[in-house]
């Protein structure tokens, strides 16, 4: 059997130091990476807020823009059946007067 002596004891403690250093550092690289993973997270998530903001505009915009074309087609068509209209009447009646 072997004895444990103060020499072992010292290289056991300072082993055990350098497994403890290392894993803090590791510790410390995931967090770190964590925080940075958590930032584009974030980052992402405004771009996606962003995003949908833009979209629902777009649909106002569309709305706007389809409710404008279906006034000037009617106001088009209105104006086409008027002026048929008039034009039929003025060839086929006969003048007044």
């Amino acid at each position: 059997m072997s004895t444990v002596t103060d020499n072992d004891l010292k290289e056991l403690k300072d082993l055990i130091t350098q497994l403890s250093d290392r894993m803090e550092t590791r510790f410390n690289e995931v967090d770190r990476k964590i925080e940075k993973l958590s930032e584009d997270v974030n980052e992402t998530k405004v771009g996606i807020a962003t995003i949908k903001s833009d979209v629902n505009g777009l649909g106002k915009r569309l709305d706007n823009l389809e409710f404008t074309n279906r006034g000037i087609f009617i106001t088009v068509v209105s104006g086409l059946l008027l002026a048929t209209v008039t034009l039929i009447v003025k060839f086929l009646a006969p003048p007044i007067g």
